[in-house]
């Protein structure tokens, strides 16, 4: 088990064994799954001892809980202020892109962990659905926010529009998850962000 660091605070060094313990539920979370993964096998992945699993988190469903709203959560951005409709709609992209720069493996447990909540007896279900309805509903609130500043086309059909853009990014990355060797992330997000700024943007005169 590591031993404190020296010269952080205590509240620091919480800070610290938190984080840990996130990062080694996430590495689970990918070569296991969830389900697979118990408390003790993420607190000796992090180096710690069970107790301070519990003492940190109290459960692994806590764990889990702290899990998504640390990371899975980040990826529905609220609008900047004064960014147009577009911006909103690609900051989705843009967040994914930043994530998988600071931490590629914290990406990959964030959409594993996504793609299984498809199982019904999933804990992660609920979490999972009702992060999706909040990105979805930032998207449709972006894409009328573009259709009022002009930054969209007037003749979108949101719900269309919505679901096609959060079709491409799941889609994207479940490709990304599966085949690795074959999709670069970052070069098909980039790919379908641009096609989503020639389907639904205006040409500028």
């Amino acid at each position: 088990m590591p031993s404190p660091a020296q010269g952080l605070t205590q509240p620091e060094r919480v800070e610290q064994s938190s984080r840990r313990l996130l990062q080694a539920a996430a590495e689970l979370i990918v070569e296991k799954g969830w389900d697979a993964t118990t408390a003790a096998e993420i607190g000796r992945r992090a180096g710690y001892s069970r107790a301070m699993v519990h003492a940190r988190y109290g459960s692994k469903d806590a764990i889990l809980e702290a899990f998504q709203q640390v990371y899975v959560a980040r990826l529905a951005p609220d609008p900047e202020p004064g960014s147009t409709g577009l911006q909103q709609v690609l900051a989705h992209f843009d967040r994914v892109q930043e994530i998988h720069a600071e931490d590629a493996s914290v990406t990959r447990a964030m959409f594993v962990s996504a793609f299984e909540a498809v199982k019904t007896s999933s804990p992660l279900r609920e979490g999972v659905r009702t992060q999706l309805s909040a990105a979805a509903q930032k998207i449709e609130a972006g894409l009328r926010t573009g259709i009022e500043d002009g930054s969209l086309r007037a003749d979108i059909d949101v719900d269309l529009a919505q679901r096609d853009i959060t079709g491409s990014i799941f889609g994207i990355a479940f490709q990304w998850v599966v085949l690795p060797e074959l999709h670069d992330l970052d070069r098909e997000i980039d790919c379908v962000r641009a096609r989503i700024v020639s389907t639904y943007g205006v040409t500028p005169r």
